[in-house]
């Protein structure tokens, strides 16, 4: 099992396949395995940032406010859809892929 410094992760920007920035990590999910946490997700996006801050009912309705509700609101990306062992992080699937925040 790899081993992975959460706050090195934490704020980087996520890529897609194309090297377009679709967010910066805000919030990481994991689950207790025995002594071992394990990553289950990423939340990147604007209401990851609303999640991190736990503002998330507030901002919504704020980001609601300026009609920014409609359009890209922030992704989960599972632990396999993304390559955490270079220097950036990249997507492996396509953006359409990945279940919407919010």
């Amino acid at each position: 099992m790899d081993e992975i410094n959460i706050e090195l992760l934490v704020g980087r920007a996520v890529l897609s396949r194309e090297g377009k920035t679709i967010g910066h990590i805000e919030e990481v999910r994991a689950e207790q395995e025995g002594p071992d946490l394990v990553i289950t997700e990423f939340h990147v996006g604007l209401y990851a940032t609303m999640e991190r801050m736990s503002a998330s009912p507030i901002g919504a309705h704020v980001l609601g406010l300026f009609r920014l509700r409609r359009r890209h609101r922030g992704y989960r990306i599972r632990w396999n859809q993304i390559e955490l062992g270079k220097s950036e992080l990249k997507l492996l699937c396509d953006e359409k892929e990945l279940a919407s925040l919010g």
